[in-house]
């Protein structure tokens, strides 16, 4: 590409059809590079589609668009009031340092208009008067429910709208991004990629850095045209998948929720975080003297070079390893640490651990920017749909770089920290063993069913079933092995893996995992099921209806994430309808929902009302799905307390 063309970066500019002096060419990225990363074939076969239709005419023929920029008051209040009359429109936004600098429209693949308000340094394009005239349109037209509304994560630019403008956007259509998700999971959800896979627009997107003002708005409006038509032919293909259904029942329908919950957040202990911040920074103060005493000169504990130095250069440690083939490279990870310090007793293993495991915890979650509001503090965050290929939800910072991932909050002071707003307190709605039971009903195993059917202390019971002894004599040990193995069993791990995680010889390991096998067959049938057809047709469809088809190259890896896909899915799709069913009967009261956590959502309400909303949310995550032929509700663990770590049952 580099020789054709005169630039390099093919990733970026792959399924681009561009003029060279040598004709119409379109980059595709190398075979070469697409065994090194598989994920890439699916896209590039989408590119060799392109060349085939391309190369029937040597000239480059692209769909007509007009693209208004810097329209003058009198245009622009035109455009905005000629949009109102259409069926749907697209729309973007650009911003610096929080604020809104353009905002485009797009009501065809072939006609957008980009409304600057300031560039650089400009100023403000506007006086007070028009600018105000200007945003009263815009505020009328999104939130003009006539109006059908498509955006490439939508999430953002309306959170920033209602932020700044109090603009709610009415009668969301489509998101692209979301939309995409819901057909090709595996794949990257980013405007370049999706429009470069649906359009012949050649690739744009260094256009946002540009000094140059008209180029910029012309990017603005660029972005909002082919966000149309994406949505056009991904809402098509959706049809086509017989996915349209899940996209707007399971995964559209999150946008609003989630929104509210990431702008509301959750309060923190301002003093008890200070508090935290303080003794852990002694505590790691002291353990690092401790540790440099120990190792007998300084180590940066968080150096992959220093700690792999130290482990294996100067103690002559086994080495551990990541990764295959060529891919395979030496490690000093947190995994290989636990394996180091499990197998020799060196003190300064321990330390380190420790060390290591305080820092995260300072840095990742006592030390977050969180929002001021006030006298106070809210962790807020923004919430993810298209986070992970199984549907589970992720979370990252805010829009305004605020914030953090709360899904992996762990136990003790950075979960304590969370406390419910004055007069309230915090109901946690757990679904029970939701993946382990999914899995059984997958597999039509009954015996595993009937252990989970008859309630009591699962773990024990599983552990009698499979060790063949009455439940009153499982051992403590036992029971946390039982409680261990139906995770390794269900989603594939190995004896090596799986004496690792239990830290039990390799040898017990297997017989274990042969011993759960035998007692429960129809799991390993239900593996052998998932191979065959994932052999067959590469997709995988769960219940529910969410759908994946798996792009990796085959291997072992694969078959394990198979395993895990339906289970995941579902159990995460289950907690979402329980989640939009409890937002729609509390929002707008004073009951809210704050957070979902996996298999979790937490809700705060008045302590008055705690036993009745209590009751109600149980109600509500109680989702009854059909699996097989049967029917599944997976039961749900209700705890209550005045901070997130302390809860009790209730």
């Amino acid at each position: 590409m580099q020789a054709v063309l005169g630039y390099k970066g093919v990733t970026k500019h792959r399924g681009s059809i561009t003029a060279s002096k040598f004709g119409k060419c379109i980059p595709v990225i190398h075979p070469a590079a697409i065994l090194r990363n598989w994920s890439d074939r699916p896209i590039t076969a989408c590119d060799f589609v392109k060349i085939k239709k391309e190369s029937t005419c040597p000239e480059i023929v692209r769909q007509a668009r007009e693209l208004i920029v810097m329209p003058t008051l009198p245009e622009a209040m035109e455009e905005l009031e000629r949009l109102r009359a259409v069926d749907k429109i697209a729309f973007d936004i650009e911003t610096e340092t929080g604020q809104i600098c353009c905002i485009s429209f797009a009501s065809s693949p072939s006609r957008s208009v980009s409304i600057p308000f300031w560039f650089g340094n400009s100023g403000s394009f506007w006086s007070a008067e028009d600018e105000g005239k200007l945003w009263d349109s815009i505020k009328a037209l999104l939130e003009d429910s006539n109006v059908k509304k498509i955006a490439q994560n939508a999430q953002y630019d309306m959170t920033i709208l209602q932020d700044i403008y109090g603009i709610k956007v009415s009668n969301l259509w489509l998101d692209t991004m979301i939309a995409f998700h819901a057909i090709y999971p595996e794949l990257p959800k980013n405007l370049g990629l999706i429009s470069s896979l649906y359009t012949d627009v050649p690739y744009y997107k260094y256009q946002r850095k540009t000094d140059d003002m008209v180029e910029f708005f012309r990017y603005n409006a660029t972005d909002s045209i082919v966000t149309y038509e994406c949505a056009e032919k991904i809402y098509a293909e959706m049809v086509e998948l017989g996915v349209d259904k899940f996209y707007y029942e399971h995964m559209h329908s999150l946008i609003e929720p989630l929104m509210t919950m990431g702008r509301r957040g959750v309060l923190i202990d301002s003093q008890l975080k200070k508090a935290a911040i303080k003794e852990y920074k002694e505590s790691i103060n002291t353990l690092s003297i401790i540790l440099e005493e120990q190792v007998g000169h300084p180590l940066n504990v968080n150096s992959p070079k220093q700690m792999k130095e130290w482990l294996y250069d100067e103690l002559k440690l086994t080495k551990k390893y990541r990764g295959r083939g060529k891919k395979k490279t030496i490690t000093a990870d947190g995994e290989a640490l636990l394996e180091l310090n499990a197998a020799h007793d060196i003190p300064a293993l321990k330390t380190i651990i420790n060390l290591r495991e305080k820092k995260k915890i300072l840095s990742t979650y006592l030390e977050v920017k969180y929002d001021k509001e006030e006298d106070t503090e809210r962790a807020k965050t923004s919430y993810l749909i298209t986070g992970t290929e199984t549907g589970r939800l992720s979370s990252r910072e805010t829009v305004y770089g605020t914030g953090t991932n709360l899904q992996n909050v762990p136990k003790g002071i950075a979960r304590r920290i969370f406390i419910p707003d004055s007069g309230k307190l915090f109901i946690n709605g757990d679904l029970s063993q939701a993946e382990a039971r999914v899995v059984a009903y997958l597999a039509g195993e009954n015996r595993l069913i009937g252990v989970f059917s008859n309630g009591g202390d699962i773990h024990r019971r599983n552990a009698a079933t499979i060790f063949k002894k009455p439940e009153e004599k499982v051992s403590v040990t036992e029971r946390t092995l039982a409680k261990r193995i139906v995770h390794a069993s269900n989603y594939g791990m190995g004896p090596r893996r799986f004496s690792k995680t239990c830290g039990i010889p390799e040898k017990e390991a297997k017989r274990l995992l042969n011993l759960y096998f035998a007692t429960y067959p129809k799991i390993k049938l239900w593996h052998l099921k998932i191979k065959a057809t994932l052999k067959k047709t590469r997709t995988l469809t769960t219940p529910l209806g969410r759908r994946r088809t798996f792009f990796n190259e085959w291997s072992d890896s694969l078959a394990k994430e198979a395993y895990a896909y339906i289970p995941q899915s579902t159990v995460a799709d289950i907690l979402n309808i329980g989640l939009r069913r409890i937002y729609d009967v509390y929002n707008n009261t004073d009951t809210e929902v704050l957070l979902q956590i996996h298999d979790a959502v937490i809700v705060q309400t008045p302590a008055a009302r705690v036993d009745q909303t209590a009751r109600e949310i149980k109600r509500m995550l109680s989702v009854p799905i059909r699996i097989n032929g049967s029917t599944l509700t997976i039961p749900v663990d209700i705890s209550v307390g005045t901070n997130w770590n302390d809860l009790r049952s209730l």
